[in-house]
């Protein structure tokens, strides 16, 4: 019997960990955090870390990776499996949070030294290559996501089952990433994948690179200078490489994390990064900032393209350059993901107002937003799970709304298919008679079919 108990990100976006039991053996795939305004909230409901049998890490965001040194404080003793740009992209991420909660007075749920155990427990693996745990019980592949530089979606075969697991992913073609073509994969029996954007089809890739090349030369004709806050994992790379579109000469300034990131992936050989040599060219053109004090004048240049983390302007640099620019009508700040509920970012997209240390602004300058979203959209979704057709389909990492969006198509269109919601603490059993769910609420045991 397989079994599979949902730790976080069910009916919710974060802290990713999803639990899998066979033969007396304990599994993870990701263990991430869910930032909160009081701090992170770690997976639920996990406990005998030291009996843990196996992780398998997907990809560095921490909403996938964060409580591995929480883990790590409370005994971990097992095998991390993780590519090697997965882990160099993580390892920048857990050390900058861990200093992030301690200049907040944010008590860390770990110690400064958990973050070296870590390291000491990674087996790296390849793409594409056929893999046995060490414990011999369960054969794996990490297949390319396209959704950030290391990023996988894990092929196991547990108990003669096959289990996909997505992860977060993206089959729609992007600047940076090779799609991936997980939509081949046939035989599924048990398929988990995200849903962040169950209800939503993104905008045409094309359209979104044009509107902001084009909104950039305005600016920059206008007398202005244009501020683009990027996440520094993955989307400040495909913005540089999309800059390079520019048809006028200006300054590009790349300051942040993305900076380290940058070369980190101008110098792998991961094989899915994409339009690699742009990328290279484009970190050699750019003026790379290398010490804050910096930056107040970078804010006043004309003319320039700043490049700075953070994507949803919660921290890091781009915040002085949104305090020092927003004052200035020729200016832009061109947003180019999504912006939760209660960030800064979605304060100055609807509200046109910044707040730094209680203080408040009125953002004057032009204010716009466009989608280069690594995850994929209600149309790929959909083609996904026609072409799979599992026999049973789990649907997790996303809002209430998206879930019920996905589950209605399904059910439409895949009959034949077992459809899931999980919530976080329910546990799904499967044998090769049945499949039945114990739910959290009350611990009752019905028969898992497509109407829970």
């Amino acid at each position: 019997m397989v079994k599979i108990i949902f730790h976080g990100a069910a009916g919710e976006v974060g802290k990713s960990c999803i639990e899998v039991q066979s033969k007396g053996k304990r599994y993870l795939m990701d263990a991430g955090v869910k930032f909160t305004s009081f701090g992170n909230e770690y997976p639920k409901g996990l406990d005998k870390i030291h009996a843990l049998d196996g992780i398998f890490l997907s990809h560095a965001h921490l909403d996938h990776s964060g409580a591995l040194p929480m883990l790590e404080h409370k005994n971990l003793n097992c095998p991390i499996y993780t590519t090697k740009m997965t882990w160099k992209t993580t390892n920048l991420l857990l050390q900058d949070s861990y200093h992030l909660e301690k200049l907040k007075h944010i008590h860390p749920a770990y110690l400064e030294r958990d973050l070296k155990k870590v390291e000491k427990d990674l087996k790296f693996v390849d793409y594409d290559k056929e893999y046995t745990t060490h414990d011999g019980k369960i054969k794996f592949q990490y297949i390319n996501s396209g959704h950030i530089p290391g990023g996988a979606s894990i092929l196991m075969n547990v108990e003669g089952k096959t289990l996909l697991y997505t992860a977060d992913i993206n089959t729609e073609d992007s600047l940076l990433m090779v799609p991936s073509d997980i939509e081949k994969l046939s035989g599924i029996d048990i398929l988990i994948t995200e849903n962040t954007y169950g209800d939503r089809v993104h905008p045409p890739r094309e359209d979104c690179e044009k509107n902001l090349i084009e909104s950039v030369e305005e600016c920059i004709k206008g007398g202005g200078s244009a501020l683009i806050p990027v996440f520094s994992v993955g989307r400040a790379q495909e913005i540089l490489i999309l800059l390079d579109k520019l048809n006028i000469d200006a300054p590009i300034y790349l300051d942040g994390m993305a900076r380290k990131l940058t070369e980190i992936y101008v110098n792998s050989n991961d094989p899915y990064i994409d339009n690699k040599d742009i990328l290279e060219k484009m970190f050699k053109k750019c003026h790379v900032v290398a010490h804050p004090s910096e930056r107040e004048k970078i804010a006043h240049v004309k003319g320039a393209v700043i490049v700075s983390t953070s994507g949803m302007v919660q921290g890091g640099p781009v915040v002085t350059y949104v305090e020092k620019m927003c004052h200035d009508r020729d200016n832009y700040i061109i947003l180019t993901g999504y912006q939760a509920k209660g960030t800064t970012g979605r304060e100055i997209l609807e509200n046109k107002v910044f707040f730094k240390h209680h203080q408040k602004f009125t953002v004057k300058a032009q204010v716009m937003k466009y989608d280069f979203s690594a995850h994929y959209g209600q149309d790929s979704i959909h083609s996904l799970i026609d072409k799979i057709k599992p026999k049973n389909l789990i649907l997790q990492h996303g809002d209430c709304d998206a879930l019920r969006a996905t589950r209605a198509y399904a059910h439409e269109h895949l009959p034949n298919t077992n459809t899931f919601l999980p919530a976080i603490g329910d546990v799904m059993e499967f044998t090769n008679e049945k499949s039945t769910i114990t739910y959290k609420e009350g611990y009752k045991e019905k028969e898992f079919d497509k109407d829970n």
